[in-house]
């Protein structure tokens, strides 16, 4: 039995040190299973951290993510490298 997904969110991370992430996608139900499934065909990390994801539900897409979630994207970005 696969999991249920019930919110997605995907970030666009600059190759630049200076530049801040933005939310590129979002999505709850059908679309966030969409989102990972896009992610995994293509190799993207998938990572769980509802906290995260809680805070990154009151993003808009296309918007940079507020300096006070920098720490968690941090985190995030460590994870998704150990994952690589």
């Amino acid at each position: 039995m696969r999991k249920r997904i019930f919110q997605a969110f995907a970030l666009d991370i600059p190759q630049v040190q200076a530049g801040v992430p933005k939310l590129s996608a979002r999505g709850e139900y059908e679309l966030a299973q969409h989102i990972v499934a896009c992610a995994q065909r293509y190799g993207i990390p998938v990572v769980e951290q509802p906290a995260l994801a809680s805070s990154l539900a009151e993003v808009e897409v296309d918007e940079e993510i507020p300096v006070e979630l920098f720490e968690a994207a941090a985190a995030l970005l460590a994870e998704v490298d150990r994952l690589r």
